[in-house]
């Protein structure tokens, strides 16, 4: 556990007490802290002891010295939560769960990384390489476990921390010894007051490593760019990499297929490098790299039939890359739509044989991609993931050729499901019982899960 012992004394409020909250909420206790708990709806089971349990409201205010928000919780866009308004009010910080982390002081070297899309997958890979470079290495965040939760690895050690642009927000100790922003896409725009909110969220990353720190970015996206150029103009250390940088040996990885990969396999490999790896060591780690859930995650075939779960496509730029990794694709798509609809993935569907569309975006959907942009898409409305995934699989069946059904939604999930992560359960589910029941295959395993905000 990462526990912050120079908050000794203070009185924290928790407001959210999911993952992240309850980490904090230990991590503070363990550290002397004072902690007022509140969630809206979720009473844990068990709480720290000493931790009071109570309505915002009957929170101490004028003793508070800090306000945990739990990721999920508007601060500010699009209306900030009523204790964050009185939080702002009281002038009592809001920061987040990763902040305690910071405040701990961890004495590892930290890698901190975002991007609209692609930041679970590198976080995940550069893990998993030092890992098997036999180098002690913790990794949350965003991904997997909170990070009050890891424990520090040491100054031999690293810390790789997948960040969402809600952390980044509210995070204002984050230091990072290398900091990596992949690209950023329009998401969450109403979250953060618009583009410009959305890209100064990101852009905080850069600042974290400072004038000693090195940034690793992305080459194709220009608010990266600018951001870059602006930190370099500033004494900052840029590193710009892009797909064509990546080890030779991670085009034969399954879980890197795509240009898209290939992006985040080169960041990966000059963020290894400067952490001491040798390239034969960077390649023979990518090639023990089994993927992330929800994430162009093959979970299912029957014969020539391959069902890919890449539920976590909750927009279109992500979809785009998805529905470029594979040929004669039957692509499974819908949900919540988010700002822009289909964005990208519209004009991406040159190996879509056709499209099964779902939830409340399905009509939607359907228009855009009977236009001209789209190259006239064949499509079915199919409501729910049962039956696009059941039609899906007999129109791949009859067709007698070698296919991937694609859950790439390009939408949100809360029209359906509870999460992307529900969404992507639901599909392999039933992925795997229309594979059991066919002549030849079976289901197919991915090994741990990703982020859950952008």
């Amino acid at each position: 556990m990462l526990v912050p012992h120079n908050m000794s004394g203070k009185m924290v409020g928790i407001l959210g007490l999911g993952l992240s909250g309850m980490a904090a909420a230990r991590a503070l206790v363990a550290g002397g802290a004072t902690v007022w708990l509140h969630d809206d709806t979720h009473r844990p089971d068990a709480l720290p002891a000493g931790a009071t349990l109570c309505d915002w409201r009957d929170w101490p205010w004028d003793e508070l010295a800090s306000m945990v928000i739990s990721p999920g919780i508007p601060h500010h866009h699009p209306r900030p939560h009523d204790a964050a308004a009185r939080a702002a009010s009281a002038g009592v910080e809001v920061i987040s769960e990763i902040e305690i982390a910071m405040r701990a002081a961890p004495a590892a070297r930290i890698v901190a990384i975002t991007g609209t899309n692609g930041k679970s997958t590198t976080t995940a890979l550069i893990g998993h390489c030092l890992r098997d470079a036999g180098i002690a290495v913790a990794v949350g965040g965003n991904i997997g476990d909170a990070a009050c939760n890891l424990d520090d690895p040491g100054a031999d050690g690293v810390i790789v921390l997948e960040l969402s642009s809600y952390q980044l927000e509210t995070t204002p100790s984050l230091r990072a010894d290398i900091a990596i922003l992949l690209n950023i896409t329009p998401d969450h725009l109403v979250r953060h007051g618009g583009m410009e909110g959305y890209v100064a969220a990101k852009g905080r990353i850069l600042a974290a490593a400072g004038t000693s720190g090195l940034v690793i970015t992305g080459s194709e996206d220009t608010h990266v760019r600018a951001l870059a150029d602006a930190h370099g103009k500033a004494g900052g250390t840029i590193v710009t990499v892009s797909a064509t940088d990546a080890p030779a040996g991670a085009k034969a990885v399954p879980a890197l297929a795509g240009a898209h990969n290939a992006a985040n396999a080169a960041v990966a490999a000059a963020c290894l490098r400067h952490l001491g790896l040798d390239d034969a060591t960077i390649e023979a780690g990518m090639a023990g790299f089994a993927g992330l859930a929800h994430r162009l995650q093959p979970v299912a075939r029957s014969g020539d039939i391959t069902f890919v779960n890449d539920s976590k496509a909750t927009n279109g730029v992500a979809t785009a890359k998805a529905l470029a990794a594979f040929d004669n694709i039957y692509w499974i798509a819908g949900g919540e739509a988010k700002e822009d609809g289909l964005g990208e993935a519209a004009g991406a569907t040159a190996a879509v044989t056709r499209a099964y569309l779902i939830g409340s975006a399905a009509e939607d959907f359907a228009a855009t991609l009977a236009s001209n942009q789209a190259g006239r898409v064949p499509v079915t409305l199919s409501g729910d993931l049962e039956t696009a995934t059941v039609t899906a699989f007999s129109d791949a069946s009859a067709a007698q050729r070698k296919a991937t059904i694609l859950l790439s939604p390009a939408a949100a999930s809360f029209d359906q499901f509870t999460s992307f992560v529900a969404r992507g359960e639901a599909f392999t589910a039933i992925a795997t019982r229309l594979a059991s029941d066919g002549a030849a295959g079976g289901a197919m395993t991915g090994p741990i899960t990703g982020g859950a905000h952008a």
